[in-house]
């Protein structure tokens, strides 16, 4: 067993002036009736629009940069098409794909964008990546139309959410309310390459309870033969208030998808015949339980506790061969992986203000998670069958988790000072059951612990009451992945067995309302991502995974929205603007020819603009976005020769895409899109084995009524 523990210098720093200011500030202490209180629950409104309030639901935000959107400042959109949901989070990097089986989100060039593996994606404060940190994969999204809104934490989360070094997206979506009034929605629509799309919604209250349910459906036959998609979702919420100042809720949701892998191609291929299909019998199936309990208190009016546990259970399946295009060079076998993640978690957050304007919150999460996988190799490359003479490896991968924290929001006249201090233990307990017969290592058999100390420090001056600076340091690290400590394919040379990555993030930045209805925020950020952890070939047939790579990521964040119609009650046209210019290096590897290299998947810029029109009866959005060239590999190489090919960069592109909805009477409405308006011929996303063609230009209409 390995235990490693690590507190730096600015930790110690941060830790001294934590408990030097709550000192300070509990000595100037005023007499509590005296005291003007900050509104500790609910969502509270913040000073500019479209950021989190300075204390929400047991988390501080101030000092932190956020972004906030309402979908229902939005026309009706048919999810998957994230471009449109992020299109007014700067910044946000989304590598498109056609299929909905999994998500590829990035952010400042931190990694692959394959997955989001580098973005934590949480639906109503609860993680749902497949495991937390063995296996940080998004395989689910709510449906768009149950989303209320989108929350956006930069600055390795504040070390609100967890550790992590990227960003966190938080989607708040509609739930069970007590006394809300009875009623149902139901939206029916139908769009290209056979996209049928429906949701519907039911809602009501009795006494101090309330209940709301959803059920969703979309398929697709895809552009090209075997990218077809076929996704049913589930949701149950049931809400209790009978108790004095408490909220008692249960949310279920259950989801389902099976989606066709057509296969990656070479740049040949993609300029020569982008809709050809090279995996004609390639699937992903994925099912997902999601359960939380949830518990609010307003224990006082300067007190309350938040509370969450929850359950979560995916089975993620997949069937895959190798690529061809000729009938006679079908592959001889396909691999059937099959890995589920059963997963507990609980979170608890006490927040109570003191003294001026003051507020305390501490905290703790645990979790527990159970993923076993195993790999067969079948004759059948058309079969999901999983036979037992087929298998190739099992593995019973064991992940715990454990985290306490404390953060003070000091208050001094226009000045705001919020320290930070983060502590977490992370357990691995691998096991191979069955080994590769291949390899000639032992069985793997680790058990292994981390100790993490972690510091941030946020800070806010009001200028005046139109604008404000904010500044904020975070450390933070990124735990070993499960196939980092136990890959089931390598002769793990004694090398291997990397330890956790580490950032420190630092974000400064400048807000403004200088005009009625106009908001603009500009940010420099900086973040030196350090001991990555990177592949190593050590011969022709083995990897090894160590800690030799640092990189710096440095740039410009802003984003511009103005209300032309500010002040009207029944109209608004918002124009937008907003954007990233990134400068990622990598500084530091143990292969020197990386050194100096542009991280992967980090455009020069990423860029977007439109706007959004909303009146009672019409909204209409067009949002275009623009990103520049970019690699897709560390080494800014190139993949293959010949027509096998893979090219060094990814092409710069620009996208459009326009919405409306209109609204006939208070029951029906009509709505419809066109996605990639000029039907741009671009991709965004490439894997070691080739391209995957984005979607050429789309259109889907439909109908909702709703009493």
């Amino acid at each position: 067993m390995r235990n490693v523990s690590r507190v730096s210098k600015l930790g110690k720093a941060i830790a001294f002036a934590l408990a030097g200011l709550s000192s300070a500030s509990a000595m100037a202490a005023i007499a509590p009736d005296d005291i003007e209180r900050i509104t500790i629950s609910g969502n509270s409104d913040s000073t500019f629009p479209r950021t989190m309030a300075a204390v929400d639901s047991g988390k501080i935000f101030e000092g932190k940069k956020t972004s906030v959107v309402e979908l229902d400042e939005m026309p009706n959109f048919i999810e998957p098409n994230l471009r449109q949901m992020f299109s007014t989070l700067p910044g946000l990097f989304v590598s498109d794909q056609a299929i909905p089986s999994f998500y590829n989100v990035n952010y400042r060039g931190l990694g692959n964008p394959h997955e989001s593996e580098f973005v934590g994606f949480f639906q109503n404060n609860i993680p749902l990546a497949a495991d937390l940190f063995g296996y940080p994969t998004i395989y689910y999204m709510p449906p768009a139309q149950r989303i209320e809104r989108i929350e956006f934490v930069r600055g390795g989360s504040g070390l609100i959410y967890g550790p992590q070094i990227g960003p966190t997206v938080n989607f708040i979506t509609k739930r069970a309310e007590v006394g809300r009034d009875t009623g149902f929605r139901t939206d029916q629509a139908l769009g290209s390459n056979g996209l049928y799309s429906t949701y519907n919604e039911f809602a009501t209250s009795t006494g101090d309870f309330g209940f709301f349910a959803s059920v969703d459906h979309r398929s697709a036959d895809g552009p090209r033969d075997n990218e077809d998609f076929d996704v049913t979702s589930g949701h149950v919420s049931v809400a209790y208030e009978g108790f004095d100042d408490i909220r008692l809720g249960f949310e279920l949701d259950v989801y389902n998808s099976d989606s066709g892998e057509a296969g990656r191609l070479s740049t040949t291929e993609f300029e020569q015949d982008r809709n050809q299909t090279l995996t004609p019998f390639n699937r992903v199936e994925i099912e997902q339980v999601l359960a939380n309990f949830t518990f609010a208190q307003k224990i006082s009016d300067s007190a309350t506790l938040d509370a969450n546990v929850w359950y979560s259970y995916m089975d993620r399946f997949s069937r895959r061969s190798g690529q061809f295009s000729e009938p006679e060079n079908e592959p001889a076998t396909t691999n059937i992986d099959q890995q589920e993640f059963d997963n507990w978690g609980f979170d608890a957050r006490y927040a109570q203000a003191w003294g001026d304007n003051n507020v305390l919150t501490v905290g703790t999460t645990s979790y527990w998670g159970d993923s076993p996988r195993t790999r067969h190799v079948s004759s059948d490359i058309r079969s999901n069958q999983q036979n037992a003479a087929d298998l190739l490896f099992d593995q019973d991968r064991k992940m715990t988790y454990n985290a306490v924290f404390i953060e003070n929001l000091f208050k001094f006249d226009k000045l705001s000072v919020v320290p930070t201090l983060r502590y977490e233990r992370v357990n691995y307990d691998l096991e191979e059951l069955t080994k590769n017969p291949s390899l000639n290592r032992d069985p793997i058999d680790v058990d292994e612990t981390e100790n993490e100390l972690l510091l941030g420090l946020g800070m806010m001056y009001q200028l005046n009451e139109i604008s404000e600076l904010y500044a904020n340091v975070s450390e933070s690290y990124r735990p070993q992945r499960f196939d980092d400590l136990a890959n089931p394919n390598s002769e793990l040379a004694s090398s291997n067995g990397p330890d956790v990555s580490s950032a420190m993030n630092y974000e400064f930045g400048y807000r403004a309302m200088p005009v009625d209805g106009l908001v603009l925020d500009v940010s420099a950020f900086r973040i030196d991502f350090d001991d990555k952890i990177e592949t190593i070939q050590v011969n022709i047939a083995d990897i090894e995974r160590v800690n030799s790579g640092d990189s710096r990521h440095q740039g410009v964040e802003f984003s511009v929205d103005y209300d032309l119609f500010a002040g009207r009650a029944d109209e608004s046209f918002r124009i937008f603007a907003n954007g990233s210019l990134l400068d990622a290096e990598i500084v530091s590897s143990l292969n020197e020819s990386l050194v100096g290299n542009t991280t992967a998947f980090a455009p020069e810029y990423l860029l977007r603009a439109g706007f959004i029109y909303n009146t009672e009866k019409l909204d209409v959005a067009l949002t275009a976005t623009m990103v520049d060239e970019q690699f897709w590999q560390d080494s800014n190489a190139s993949r293959g020769t010949g027509i096998d090919e893979i090219a060094a960069l990814i092409p710069s592109y620009e996208v459009v895409d326009l919405t409306a909805e209109y609204r006939i009477d208070s029951q029906w409405a009509v709505y419809g899109g066109i996605n990639n308006l000029l039907d741009e011929n671009y991709y965004s996303r490439v894997r070691n084995d080739g391209i995957e063609p984005a979607l050429e230009r789309t259109v889907f209409a439909g109908v909702r009524f709703q009493m």
